[in-house]
C-alpha cells in the first residue's frame, strides 16, 4: 500500500539547492550528524534513524524482519539522561533517540504513546521509500564487511542507493564498491559535539553522489548571490586586540535583519589576514549568537588571505544583529579583513580574493 504523503516532490532540478538536495538523502544512523547537515543546510526532512544512535548490526537485523519487532508499546521505553531530557529507547535493538521534552516538565508515561505512533509512522515511510529507490541512504563510520552487509538488507527492500562514507584524505570523493557507493568527507564531526561538522565536505559528497546515481551533469557554475549587507567596505582594515573580560573581541557592524526571510539560512563570511607573529587561539565570523555551520580560520596559515563564516537562521524578531569578526587572543595582537558578504545561503558563495591589502584604511567592518 502506497501512503499519500502531501510533501513528496518531484526530483529537483539539476540547479536545486542545498536543502532540496539534502531532503533526497536519508540517515541509517550511526548519530546525528547527517541529520545535522540536512538542518545546516536549510532541511527538515523526516526520518526514522535521522538523529538515533543506531549500530549496524541491529539495523541490519531490524531491516530483515521488515522491523516488525522495532516500537511497539512493549519495545519502546522512555528514559532520562543526565542532563533531564527525555529519551526514547528499544529494548530490542537498542535504537535510541532524543525528545524535545524534559523530566521536569513532562512524565514519561505521557509521551509514550505518541513515540509508539510516530515510531510506527516512520517505519511505514522508510520501507516504502526503500522499494520506491529514490533515495540515497547514508551510513556512515562502518567497516567495509558491514557496509556490503547493509547494502545487501536494503537491495532486499528494492532499488535504494547505499552510500557508506568514510573520512579522511582520499583521491576520489564518491565511488562505486560492490554494488553500494563509498564517500570520503575529510573528518566526521567528534561524537561528543556533534554539531561541528565540516559542512563544505558533506555538501561536496552529496553532490557527487546525485551527480553518479541519478545522472545528472557535472558540476553548473555557482550562481553569484546578491551581498545583502547595508554596511560594507571594499577595503581591508585593521583590528587591533582591546582589553577584554571574556578574552573575546568582536569586529563588526549591527546589521538590518528585520528585511531577511527567517525561513532561510543565512551565511556571513569575510577575507582574514593573520600576521606571522599573532598569538591569539581563534578567529571566526559571527552572526549575533546564532550559529549553524561555520568555519574559523586556520592559525597554521599565515601572511595570506583565507575566508571565515558562519551561517545561521535569524529569527524574525530580531531587528538587526551585530555581524562581524570574533577574535581570542592577548590585547595587541593585529590582524585585518577584507569584503565581508552576507548571503542567502547555507554555504558562502564565491567571492574574489582580495588582490592587496590597504592596510589600516577604510572605516571597517
Amino acid at each position: 500500500m502506497r501512503f499519500g504523503l502531501p510533501w513528496r516532490r518531484a526530483s529537483p532540478a539539476a540547479d536545486q539547492s542545498s536543502a532540496e538536495r539534502a531532503t533526497t538523502f536519508e540517515s541509517l544512523g550511526d548519530n546525528c550528524e547527517f541529520g545535522l547537515v540536512q538542518r545546516y543546510c536549510g532541511a527538515e526532512p523526516l526520518g526514522l534513524f535521522r538523529f538515533s544512535s543506531v549500530t549496524s548490526e541491529a539495523l541490519i537485523a531490524a531491516l530483515d524482519t521488515d522491523f516488525q519487532h522495532y516500537g511497539g508499546a512493549d519495545d519502546t521505553e522512555i528514559l532520562v539522561a543526565e542532563t533531564g531530557r527525555l529519551y526514547v529507547r528499544s529494548r530490542r535493538y537498542g535504537f535510541a533517540y532524543n525528545t524535545s521534552d524534559f523530566v521536569e516538565t513532562t512524565a514519561p508515561a505521557s509521551i509514550h504513546r505518541r513515540e509508539v505512533a510516530k515510531i510506527a509512522y516512520l517505519k511505514r515511510r522508510l520501507l516504502e521509500d526503500l522499494a520506491e529507490g529514490a533515495k540515497i541512504f547514508i551510513r556512515k563510520g562502518d567497516s567495509d564487511l558491514q557496509a556490503e552487509t547493509l547494502a545487501e538488507a536494503i537491495r532486499r527492500h528494492g532499488p535504494a542507493t547505499l552510500l557508506h562514507v568514510r573520512d579522511g584524505a582520499s583521491t576520489r570523493r564518491v565511488a562505486w564498491r560492490n554494488g553500494h557507493l563509498e564517500g570520503w568527507v575529510r573528518r566526521f564531526a567528534p561524537y561528543e559535539t556533534a554539531y561541528a561538522i565540516d559542512l563544505e565536505s558533506w555538501v561536496d559528497l552529496m553532490v557527487e553522489a546525485d551527480r553518479l546515481v541519478r545522472g545528472r551533469s557535472g558540476p553548473h557554475p555557482v550562481r553569484p548571490l546578491p551581498n545583502l549587507l547595508a554596511r560594507r567596505s571594499g577595503r581591508a582594515v585593521v583590528h587591533v586586540v582591546g582589553d577584554s573580560e571574556i578574552g573575546t573581541s568582536v569586529f563588526g557592524a549591527r546589521q538590518r535583519t528585520d528585511r531577511l526571510d527567517a525561513n532561510a539560512v543565512h551565511v556571513f563570511s569575510v577575507w582574514v589576514w593573520i600576521p606571522s607573529g599573532f598569538r591569539g587561539t581563534r578567529v571566526g565570523a559571527a552572526i549575533g549568537h546564532f550559529r549553524l555551520g561555520w568555519r574559523d580560520a586556520d592559525l597554521e596559515a599565515r601572511e595570506c588571505w583565507q575566508r571565515v563564516w558562519v551561517a545561521a537562521r535569524i529569527p524574525a524578531t530580531y531587528r538587526d544583529l551585530m555581524m562581524g569578526l570574533v577574535v581570542e587572543g592577548p590585547v595587541g595582537d593585529r590582524l585585518w579583513s577584507a569584503g565581508p558578504r552576507l548571503e542567502a545561503a547555507p554555504l558562502p558563495g564565491p567571492a574574489p580574493q582580495p588582490w592587496a591589502m590597504t592596510m589600516g584604511l577604510g572605516p571597517g567592518l
